[in-house]
C-alpha cells in the first residue's frame, strides 16, 4: 500500500477523533463557564481554533488520499 494513503487515512481518522473530543470537551466546559463576557469571548475563540485545527487534519488527510 502507498504510504501517502496510509498517512492520509490516519490524518482523517485523527481529525474526526479530535473533533469528537473537542465537541465533548467544549460541551462539558460550557456548563461551568462564568457569566463574564470576557470569558465567553475567550471560550468562543478557543472553540473556533479547535474547529480550525480539526478541519485542517481532515482536509490534509483527504488531500493526501486524493492526490497521491
Amino acid at each position: 500500500m502507498d504510504p501517502f494513503k496510509i498517512i492520509g487515512g490516519l490524518l482523517v481518522a485523527l481529525g474526526f477523533l479530535f473533533r469528537a473530543i473537542s465537541i465533548a470537551y467544549f460541551n462539558q466546559r460550557a456548563k461551568s463557564l462564568p457569566d463574564d463576557p470576557k470569558a465567553h469571548r475567550a471560550f468562543a475563540g478557543r472553540k473556533q481554533r479547535a474547529l480550525v485545527i480539526d478541519a485542517f487534519f481532515i482536509v490534509m488527510g483527504f488531500y493526501l488520499l486524493f492526490t497521491h
